[in-house]
């Protein structure tokens, strides 16, 4: 457990750790007198301590000195401009026939690990891809992966079963994809990969299976990561068909360095985009109950 205490030579006596404090360690009993330490065992790292503290008086060992950064409100984007993003921001499969700048890659990942996660537990892990010889390989196992998952359901019987394994809903919509994805399957090895669309870099998100909300921490990842590639000037788009191979090819995963005890929870492919898009279409308006 890191060093936490309040330094009361610098305390303003304002409260605000107490405030932020998740799992209130920080008690001030009442106004004007320096907050104490309780039940420091919470603690979860957030860092909401040192983050909200005016004078610098919280001083936490897994905040050293250097680790805190005042925030630039001047670079903070306005509501605007962020609705702006997520609007004009689009799935790039058309891509520049260049590798993305390592730099590049690591300004995505960087917006990536800044993503919120349950009790702050920072699960995300990542794998960039950027060999062809290794982009090609996962395109091919990723098509054998889709065949062997769709072929029961080209089939009278293999869908009478897979409706009793999986449920009848869940089986019709396999069904009614299955036509689309075993012809998607030939045309990736007649040479077009509609699989990763020729990416010259792919990002897979992982992280421990036994997590306390990992699938939603690497979906938060994953969310702006897609964002800071758009606006790097990247072209971006989700790689499902990898995702659900992954979840069905333990090769596959083991081929991208994923380990047993991980799960891959999103797939990321990444290029210097050839299309540029000056419009964005509307989107059916939000399905909302007020409470």
């Amino acid at each position: 457990m890191p060093e936490i205490r309040v330094n009361s030579d610098v305390c303003t006596k304002c409260g605000l750790c107490t405030q932020a404090c998740p799992t209130g360690i920080f008690l001030q009993p009442e106004k004007g007198v320096v907050p104490r330490l309780v039940r420091k065992e919470m603690c979860i790292d957030c860092g909401h301590c040192v983050a909200i503290c005016p004078s610098g008086a919280v001083v936490h060992g897994g905040y050293p000195e250097g680790a805190v950064t005042p925030v630039n409100k001047d670079a903070l984007p306005s509501y605007e401009q962020v609705l702006e993003l997520a609007r004009a921001r689009r799935s790039r499969r058309r891509f520049e026939d260049r590798p993305v700048e390592k730099e590049d890659v690591e300004k995505v990942l960087e917006a990536a690990r800044f993503a919120p996660s349950g009790h702050n537990a920072q699960p995300t892990e990542y794998v960039v891809i950027r060999d062809k010889d290794r982009l090609k390989t996962v395109s091919a196992m990723t098509a054998d992966a889709l065949e062997k998952t769709m072929k029961p359901f080209t089939s009278p019987i293999g869908r009478t079963i897979m409706r009793l394994v999986i449920g009848k809903r869940q089986a019709e919509s396999a069904v009614k994809f299955a036509p689309e994805l075993m012809g998607l399957v030939e045309l990736c090895r007649a040479g077009n990969d509609l699989i990763l669309n020729d990416a010259p870099t792919v990002v897979v998100f992982h992280a421990d299976e036994s997590g306390v909300s990992s699938e939603v921490d690497v979906s938060l990842s994953l969310q702006n990561a897609t964002l800071a590639a758009e606006a790097l000037g990247l072209g971006c788009f989700y790689c499902g068909f990898v995702l659900m191979a992954c979840g069905r090819h333990k090769g596959l995963r083991e081929f991208v360095s994923v380990p047993d005890t991980n799960k891959v929870y999103g797939v990321l492919a990444m290029g210097y985009p050839k299309l540029k898009y000056g419009k964005w279409p509307e989107r059916r308006p939000a399905r909302v109950k007020w409470m």
